[in-house]
């Protein structure tokens, strides 16, 4: 689960956490779409590297690094599964290449964007509160149940549990001790934060006013215009052929 790292946000000054959650939202996007469309090596390891970048600017390389460990379970299933069904080792660097690519579109996202602007991004959108309250509260649980999940497994570690012999069956079966923990404090989590709700009146108010309003500036127009041109480039390339 070490993967989840790459979806808490970290607090920094830098450049990419300045911007406008709507600008770096509609580039992630972009980012997003252009590596499901494509294929081609060259294009993907393009957008690896100009994500990699973006992280560099954002001083969240590091965390992203660290969130590549979780992958390489899903990397050595792309690979078996190609040599199983009749594909290449080619074709297994080509989809591993295209998961790392998707992930990272929105990996530097979530680490330069806090809950609330990404809230506030969605309000302004007119999105519905229950819709943008449901979606903030997600993002916000992904790094608390990673950190409650390794503390549960570490605890039963330390209690002599070995959760990491026998074969794969029998390490499924060994995590069922850190497994129903976890569920029970995620429910109890989740009761707690509705009766907070309820207490403090949500939804008694249908229009909502906010403390900090969205405003776009110079940086976030150099964004979407960078995003206009990775879309008319993405098109460029679609006419000449490239897969």
């Amino acid at each position: 689960m070490s993967f989840l790292r790459a979806f808490k946000y970290r607090r920094k000054d830098t450049a990419v956490h300045r911007l406008d959650p709507r600008s770096k939202f509609l580039l992630s996007t972009i980012l997003m779409a252009v590596s499901i469309v494509f294929t081609d090596i060259r294009v993907l390891l393009a957008l690896v590297f100009g994500q990699i970048i973006l992280l560099s600017l954002a001083e969240s390389l590091r965390e992203w690094l660290s969130s590549l460990r979780g992958l390489l379970f899903f990397f050595a299933v792309i690979f078996a599964t190609q040599l199983l069904f009749g594909g290449t080792l080619y074709t297994g660097f080509i989809l591993s290449l295209r998961l790392l690519a998707l992930s990272s579109s929105m990996s530097w996202f979530f680490l330069s964007s806090t809950p609330e602007d990404i809230g506030r991004a969605m309000s302004v959108a007119g999105l519905p509160i229950e819709l943008t309250f449901s979606f903030t509260m997600a993002i916000r649980f992904i790094p608390v149940i990673y950190d409650e999940f390794q503390s549960i497994y570490d605890t039963q570690r330390s209690r002599g549990l070995e959760l990491e012999k026998g074969g794969f069956r029998n390490r499924i079966r060994n995590l069922m001790p850190v497994l129903i923990p976890l569920l029970v404090g995620t429910i109890r989590r989740t009761y707690e934060i509705a009766d907070a709700m309820e207490v403090r009146a949500f939804g008694a108010s249908p229009k909502r006013t906010t403390f900090k309003p969205l405003r776009l500036k110079s940086g976030d127009y150099l964004v979407c215009a960078a995003s206009a041109i990775l879309v008319a480039l993405a098109a460029y390339l679609k006419l000449l052929g490239i897969e």
